[in-house]
């Protein structure tokens, strides 16, 4: 059963277990999920760490946004309210964005970061080459359009293409399962858009980061995604990227033993 933490205009659903005392882990979801991504590394994990997975706002249990938030804000709130020191963030995609606002809002308050296809603020199409974002306007316009035309199954799979080319079986069913779920945060951004600006956005401070980061990326990914993965590693000192071989967007479910000997390699810091 989920608990839940109150945070201003709203209430965060959140799991946590694992013995105190040892070493902790904070687990974000993807924009298109919920804290359900989780759920092989979550009880595997809790062996030994004490490890932390909540929902963003709308997001599984959590309450939508209907005033202004900060995704920043609910993640102090999280460690402060758990007692966390120095965690270990993973952060996925829109997971990895806030981990990087996050470290830059509250320098020495976490071990270090993995990230596995993160975006970032203040990321912009300038900073890459042409045409880089094709295949993600295309795809993301059809799903839009599909889900305002009530063809949720149809919209659902033109993310599915973009983002979960990898996906089978049981892992294919709780993605379809997770975007059904949270569709109206997936496609018509209802809680994001209250959600404060970040400032100074990380693009402009990539360079100042003194933290340790551990990039992942799938070779099965929407193509933009290495060209962030790798702007990020050229940015970031000292930031280490991964490709990955047969991997997705949701590269824990289609790259298992790559998602976990990384989690292995970074509690080492």
């Amino acid at each position: 059963m989920a608990e839940f933490l109150e945070v201003p205009g709203g209430k965060i659903a959140y799991d946590v277990a694992g013995p105190e005392g040892v070493s902790s882990i904070v687990l974000i979801h993807e924009g298109i999920t919920d804290r359900r991504l989780w759920d092989r590394e979550f009880p595997a994990l809790a062996k030994s760490h004490r490890v932390v997975r909540y929902d963003l706002r709308g997001y599984g249990g959590s309450t939508p946004a209907e005033l202004t938030f900060s995704s920043i804000d609910d993640l102090k709130a999280i460690l402060d309210h758990l007692k966390l020191e120095r965690p270990l963030i993973v952060g996925p995609s829109i997971g990895g964005r806030i981990a990087l606002d996050f470290v830059i809002a509250h320098p020495g308050l976490v071990r270090g970061l993995l990230l596995v296809s993160p975006g970032f603020s203040g990321m912009d199409y300038p900073m890459f080459p042409e045409g880089v974002f094709n295949v993600d306007e295309r795809a993301s316009k059809a799903a839009y359009e599909a889900y305002k035309a009530g063809k949720v199954d149809e919209a659902i799979e033109h993310l599915r293409g973009l983002w979960g080319a990898a996906l089978e079986g049981k892992d294919l069913e709780l993605f379809r399962a997770m975007v059904r779920k949270n569709s109206d945060e997936v496609f018509l951004d209802r809680s994001g858009q209250h959600e404060l600006p970040v400032e100074p956005k990380a693009a402009t401070q990539l360079s100042n980061l003194n933290i340790p980061i551990l990039i992942l990326v799938g070779d099965r990914d929407n193509p933009a995604q290495p060209h962030i993965a790798r702007y990020l590693a050229n940015y970031v000192p000292g930031a280490k990227m991964r490709v990955v071989s047969g991997a997705d967007h949701l590269l824990n479910l289609t790259a298992p033993k790559a998602f976990d000997e990384a989690v292995e390699e970074a509690m080492k810091w």
